[in-house]
């Protein structure tokens, strides 16, 4: 089994006076839901166009963002920070995290108020080790001596997976979590190296900008 774990950012912009799509859910209804957000990042003032992950969906490859429309982003995401308006320990890295596919199908999408540092809690069940998921809902976990089994079983007195899982329960080697884990991090340190240079470029002048904004002032395990 190929194991995957696709870093994206979920970008907002939601209140830019641009009329929500009534039809629901928004995977069902991609073309109204893609067109909206189009609008709403044009109001907002990103100069490139976004290509989402998922038609609909407000997720984004690393590599889909441009140059232009990170800074964009980057200097939106800080600027209370750079203001002085909050302290850096009550600022938060981009929210996202990471879409597990195996055998390239998409199984489980970062849920709501997932992070990019989220790549902590995938690399703890590589290592057998029960983890608090930061968004929610999460997977039920069950390990055995090589692999963790996640539930996607709807819990309901609590939100629902969005989108639904294609498979209620899967299986996965944590050898191949490991791996997994590893290309992701590979991915994320090209996405720092974006972000440290754009720090000097822009002239933001916070200091370990890709920490705060990828690991949370943490690092990758």
């Amino acid at each position: 089994m190929q194991v995957a774990l696709i870093p994206v950012l979920e970008i907002g912009y939601n209140n830019q006076g641009v009329e929500v799509p009534a039809s629901y859910p928004y995977w069902e209804n991609a073309p109204r839901w893609e067109a909206y957000h189009a609008a709403c990042y044009a109001k907002a003032g990103f100069l490139d166009a976004l290509p989402p992950y998922l038609p609909g969906a407000s997720f984004y490859q690393l590599s889909a963002i441009t140059a232009r429309n990170l800074a964009k982003l980057t200097k939106d995401h800080t600027a209370e920070l750079r203001a002085g308006t909050y302290a850096r320990e009550e600022a938060c890295g981009f929210f996202g995290g990471y879409v597990l596919q195996l055998d390239g199908e998409d199984i489980f999408f970062p849920q709501c108020c997932g992070q990019l540092r989220d790549i902590g809690y995938w690399a703890q069940l590589a290592a057998g080790s029960a983890a608090a998921y930061e968004g929610h809902p999460a997977p039920g976990l069950c390990f055995t001596a090589d692999t963790v089994l996640l539930d996607f079983t709807a819990d309901p007195n609590d939100e629902s997976f969005q989108p639904p899982p294609p498979r209620l329960s899967v299986a996965i080697s944590r050898a191949a979590v490991q791996l997994a884990v590893q290309r992701a991090n590979r991915e994320l340190e090209r996405f720092a190296q974006r972000l440290r240079a754009l720090n000097e470029a822009e002239g933001f002048g916070v200091p370990d900008l890709d920490k705060l904004l990828i690991w949370e002032d943490g690092r990758p395990a």
